[in-house]
């Protein structure tokens, strides 16, 4: 009764486009008020707020954003899309290939979707409709390659998830490469399928460019591509960990950007400040909220009365993890992935954990799906920032990007199905699950 109450008024209030945060804390209080009056709820939820995140991991997130905006404003994203033309070349779809190469690379660096969708969406849309590309299919690779910003490491989602269950972010981190990667080569498959048909080639990529050019881009790019080398380099060899490699990463951004390619200009480093400070205080209040809303369902015992009930549909463990993925798909239509991870990771992970899936390996399925759900509606996160970008209408973008949507799903079963492409780099790296 009290959980249905408070799911209730939780729903109400997102029916009312209420903060997800707001809403969080007012289910919560609105239930100690009606059936433990005389608390003071607010000093309490307050209270476990700031106690939630005070936790040395959540520093990365802020730093971590904070790259992401220097690499857009400081003319990094722009030189890993050069690199990303010369290495597609005059191939049919060569210049969308390249959008998602670029989306890898930035991946590697800023564990953001939206940020990835932006900032490679801002270079690569306008060249890809000159070249004859529609707004909508230009648009649609945009936000498909963008949901690999949050699978490649480092990953936001994947620090919430780690701190969240209690599994080590950087074997998180070593556990999204391989799936990240391969969501680029289908996505690059697909797109060589489609403009072959369409007849979409990269005409500005000449066939007479030389050797000599190909390595003045690549020499140029240099710095650019050693950033995820050093950052992710770093936290596998030990040197630093998740939070020291995102301050070393906006230091490193930060002189790269100044004193290399001299493209950071003072309005744009405030620019990227302020909105590394908004989104990061965004995350940290909703993960306090979540984090209070959380223990209230683990006290009221929900996540045990769900693993109940999906044993009572099915004993097959993996019925029971395409369920789970189900309920993922559609929660992922609603709620942006930050806030999914928040509320559900702690009542899905047990469910996956009592039916013989690794958490590591849950969590990774989880981004994933998730990450598809940003660009899927009604809320799609993503698709709306690519159909900005790209200035198409949502029905242009949308029909482009549902065939995206349905590859990416198949290589989330693959994913589900045959763990040890997930688990392999963890486990090889010393991962004992």
């Amino acid at each position: 009764m009290i959980i249905l109450i408070m799911l209730g008024i939780l729903f109400l209030c997102l029916i009312f486009t209420v903060p997800i945060a707001a809403a969080l804390g007012i289910s919560c209080i609105s239930v100690f008020q009606i059936f433990y009056p005389g608390r003071d709820m607010v000093s309490m939820l307050a209270q476990a707020t700031v106690t939630s995140i005070d936790s040395f991991s959540l520093l990365a997130i802020p730093f971590f954003m904070l790259v992401g905006s220097l690499m857009e404003g400081g003319g990094i994203a722009q030189k890993l899309v050069d690199v990303s033309n010369v290495v597609t070349g005059k191939r049919a779809g060569g210049l969308a290939n390249a959008a998602v190469v670029a989306s890898c690379f930035f991946a590697a660096i800023s564990g953001s979707g939206p940020a990835t969708a932006a900032a490679i969406g801002g270079v690569m849309c306008g060249a890809m409709q000159a070249q004859g590309y529609s707004k909508g299919y230009s648009g649609a690779i945009i936000a498909a390659g963008s949901t690999i910003g949050p699978v490649i490491p480092p990953s936001i989602p994947m620090i919430m998830y780690g701190i969240t269950v209690g599994v080590s972010v950087s074997y998180m981190f070593m556990g999204g490469i391989i799936p990240g990667l391969l969501m680029g080569v289908v996505l690059i498959i697909w797109n060589k399928h489609v403009s072959k048909k369409r007849g979409y080639y990269n005409t500005d990529a000449s066939e007479s460019t030389t050797i000599q050019e190909k390595l003045g881009v690549l020499w140029r790019a240099i710095p650019a591509i050693l950033m995820p080398i050093i950052v992710l380099g770093g936290i596998y060899s030990g040197v630093f960990t998740p939070t020291e490699s995102a301050i070393i990463g906006c230091v490193y951004s930060l002189i790269v950007s100044t004193f290399v390619y001299r493209s950071l200009t003072w309005k744009a480093f405030k620019k990227a400040l302020v909105d590394a400070g908004i989104t990061s205080a965004t995350i940290m209040i909703l993960f306090g909220a979540a984090n209070t809303f959380g223990r209230l369902l683990t006290m009221f015992n929900v996540p045990t009365m769900m693993t109940d009930f999906m044993f009572s549909v099915s004993q097959n463990k993996y019925v029971i993890m395409l369920l789970i993925n189900l309920m993922l798909l559609l929660i992922g239509m609603f709620l942006d992935t930050i806030s999914s991870i928040l509320l559900f990771s702690p009542i899905f992970a047990p469910i996956a954990a009592a039916i013989g899936f690794d958490p590591l390996h849950f969590g990774i399925i989880m981004v994933i799906n998730l990450c598809i759900g940003m660009i899927t509606p009604p809320m799609g996160g993503n698709l709306f920032v690519a159909q900005r970008v790209s200035g198409s209408t949502f029905e242009e973008i949308f029909k482009d990007t549902l065939p995206m949507i349905i590859v990416l799903y198949l290589l989330l079963l693959v994913l589900i199905f045959v763990p040890d492409i997930t688990m392999f780099l963890p486990r090889a790296l010393g991962y004992i699950g």
